[in-house]
């Protein structure tokens, strides 16, 4: 996993998040707000998210290849607030697919398109 200084506020990078994943032709799925969650039962977290976001095609392409891939698909982008700014961590599809022993072509495209999203927030 690679953790990165954004230069964006929280905000500034959730928002720019949401349209490169938008701008790259990918579905953001799902959201996970880590502070609100642990607000709620009673403790107190910086604010933290996690993204879930990707291509149903481009994942399913890898999926057919090995379906034990799905357990790290889609992919995630956690940014957090730390005391010296918004902080960024993730895992590129290059990586989960080298790590799954997934070879296919597609895998290129996917690592392009989610640098083009990483370079909008860091």
């Amino acid at each position: 996993m690679h953790v990165v200084n954004s230069r964006y506020s929280f905000d500034e990078c959730e928002g720019r998040l949401r349209e490169a994943v938008k701008s790259a032709g990918m579905t953001m799925f799902a959201e996970v707000d880590h502070g609100k969650n642990a607000a709620q039962v009673g403790l107190q977290l910086c604010r933290a998210k996690v993204f879930i976001f990707g291509n149903p095609r481009a994942g399913g392409l890898l999926m057919q290849e090995k379906i034990d891939i799905s357990y790290d698909l889609p992919l995630r982008v956690a940014i957090w607030e730390s005391g010296d700014g918004t902080r960024v961590a993730f895992r590129t599809p290059g990586e989960i697919a080298a790590e799954h022993g997934v070879t296919h072509s597609v895998v290129a495209k996917m690592d392009e398109n989610f640098n083009r999203v990483l370079n909008e927030i860091t």
